[in-house]
């Protein structure tokens, strides 16, 4: 009877040492854990899967990973990762592009960061002793995919905590994370922790303290109304037979998004791409727009890659927000994106339509 609650594990773990290997690879490996192995640390993982290819590294200090595109400190329970993740793991760096060796990465970046903004300003013991527990929310930043000299999200999160316990020294603070490269409008947040705190609100509360915006010059703004002028929409005629993606966005899973798969399965395919509940930029376009151009244009080349020819999105806001910059994203990325997006309701009609 035990032998039912075993639990075959398919492992993608990631390999790279920067002495020897131009590009990091991918292995797979089989394991099987009993029941008991389940009630294990995720870490545990580690040394049965170095046991069948010595190649593979991990830390013996400061363990820091990524599960499925999650960070984790190895220390969750097993039973928790399956149940919440399956039973096909992908264990990758927290930051790929930082690994030395395998899953052993230079962090020498955080302190770095923390010295460069904060040593300046009113920093103290505590604040410090406060970062240092937000080591894994800094690798989980969302936006080192996009701007590797980034900031980290563990910075604002900090600064915000100082602003509270030094509210004299506000102006200061907000002044040392507004870096106009690689400060604070860069973050587009997501939380890519395992079962970790959500600090939207937090963040939010200091984009609303500076009060961001960016600045365009002449030729940047002539160049958006020219583009916005000649990029036409994609058109749709039909929905019937038509590969669909569906971007939900950051919002959470609903029962309408359920219900828009199975409308798109009759009509013809569903598409599905790694970043369709990502967010795609929209909450920089008025403070980045650069950085929020790229971001909208790896979502929308995502979705077509993937083979969609029609993008839906659960939010209209979004449709509208993509449609209304493609000539933009475009230029961004330098392809073509022919790709039709519909709003929620858009998609509505249209396949109310098709069903009439």
């Amino acid at each position: 009877m035990e032998f039912l609650h075993h639990v075959e594990l398919e492992i993608r773990a990631f390999f790279f040492n920067a002495q020897t290997d131009y590009l990091p690879y991918y292995k797979h490996f089989s394991l099987t854990l009993s029941e008991s192995d389940q009630a294990e640390a995720l870490k545990t993982l580690l040394p049965k899967i170095k046991a069948k290819n010595p190649m593979f590294s991990y830390p013996d200090k400061d363990l820091l990973f990524r599960v499925n595109g999650l960070v984790v400190t190895g220390e969750e329970l097993l039973r928790e990762i399956i149940d919440q993740l399956g039973t096909e793991l992908t264990i990758e760096p927290a930051l790929s592009f930082r690994s030395d060796n395998g899953l052993i990465i230079n962090n020498h970046d955080f302190m770095h960061q923390y010295r460069s903004v904060f040593e300046r300003h009113y920093a103290d013991k505590e604040d410090l002793e406060y970062y240092l527990s937000l080591y894994p929310v800094h690798y989980a930043s969302e936006s080192f995919n996009y701007n590797r000299d980034y900031i980290g999200d563990a910075i604002l999160i900090t600064a915000a905590r100082m602003i509270e316990r030094h509210p004299e020294n506000q102006e200061e603070i907000l002044e040392a994370i507004n870096d106009e490269f690689n400060g604070i409008v860069c973050c587009e947040y997501e939380n890519n922790l395992f079962n970790g705190e959500d600090y939207s609100d937090v963040i939010e509360s200091l984009k609303q303290a500076l009060n961001l915006k960016a600045k365009r010059s002449l030729m940047e703004t002539l160049t958006s109304k020219c583009l916005k002028a000649i990029r036409k929409p994609t058109p749709i005629e039909t929905l019937e037979g038509k590969r669909i993606a569906l971007y939900v966005g950051y919002r959470e899973e609903s029962e309408i998004a359920h219900q828009t798969l199975q409308t798109i399965e009759t009509l013809g395919k569903a598409i599905h791409f790694e970043m369709e509940d990502r967010r795609a930029g929209q909450s920089l376009m008025e403070i980045n727009p650069m950085l929020a151009l790229q971001k909208a244009g790896k979502m929308l080349l995502q979705a077509l890659d993937n083979g969609a020819e029609v993008l839906v999105c659960l939010e209209d806001d979004d449709a509208e927000c993509f449609l209304s910059v493609m000539g933009e994203i475009e230029n961004a990325m330098g392809r073509e994106i022919e790709l039709g997006i519909l709003s929620l309701s858009r998609f509505q009609e249209m396949s109310n339509h098709v069903e009439a």
